[in-house]
């Protein structure tokens, strides 16, 4: 099966279809943290300073990290909040972790954009394609992000969409890939999967016989050389042009 004749495109969230990444994750951290520490202040619970919270959750998101490196399985901003709040010995209600998920995820809303060119190729793609899902990487709840597809008139164009904060694991684990082919009905050499990290949206489909197309982003450090790669594009509106030759 070439890749021509494909029936089902997936694509990848952040960086593909939509700007995360606008503005540095670290700085942004420190912004999201503060914000969270700010707000379980005006809730009344008793927490240290700034500085002890957020190194002890620097601590714990750290771990996370490590573990998540090695088996792939998804860390959440939620998880590691409850874990903090159990460590600093403060009561806590699923309300106000949620509550915290919110005030931390502010500073990260208030920076994202949708590209110039998603909903157009979107919609010429729609036309083209039986099936288009979504998978995307994420450590925030998938509340946030059904809501972003709204926000930014994105939600109408998938049949389907996995987010590994709900899944349990993360790209490039084969269980993510193998879960949207059987979602899209279409055995995995009839998929295109549409990323901008090569070990995730690259390798990782690849791997169980689906097609990949390469999003370059020059922030992004590739190999110089990547076969496993049906296609490489810089924007998202070559994918129509790409597809008709």
């Amino acid at each position: 099966m070439k890749a021509e004749n494909a029936k089902a495109l997936i694509f990848d969230l952040g960086c593909t279809l939509i700007e995360y990444e606008a503005y540095s994750w670290d700085e942004l951290a420190k912004k999201a943290i503060a914000n969270g520490h700010t707000y379980l202040l005006e809730q009344g619970v008793a927490i240290p300073a700034y500085e002890e919270f957020y190194t002890a959750y620097v601590e714990i998101r750290d771990k996370f990290r490590t573990q998540v490196a090695e088996d792939l399985v998804e860390w959440t901003i939620t998880r590691a909040a409850r874990m903090l709040l159990d460590r600093l010995g403060t009561q806590y209600t699923d309300d106000l972790v949620e509550g915290f998920f919110d005030a931390y995820y502010e500073p990260v809303r208030n920076e994202l954009y949708v590209y110039d060119d998603t909903v157009t190729t979107l919609e010429k793609l729609r036309r083209e394609f039986p099936i288009i899902g979504l998978i995307s990487n994420t450590i925030f709840p998938e509340r946030t992000h059904l809501a972003e597809l709204e926000r930014f008139g994105l939600a109408e164009f998938f049949d389907f969409k996995i987010f590994s904060s709900t899944f349990g694991v993360r790209k490039p684990h084969p269980d993510i890939f193998y879960h949207a082919v059987n979602l899209a009905g279409y055995a995995p050499s009839e998929c295109i999967y549409v990323g901008d990290r090569y070990l995730e949206d690259v390798q990782g489909p690849t791997r169980i016989g689906m097609h990949a197309i390469l999003k370059r982003r020059e922030s992004r450090d590739y190999p110089d050389a990547m076969p496993e790669a049906w296609a490489e594009i810089t924007r998202l509106d070559e994918l129509p042009e790409l597809f008709e030759k």
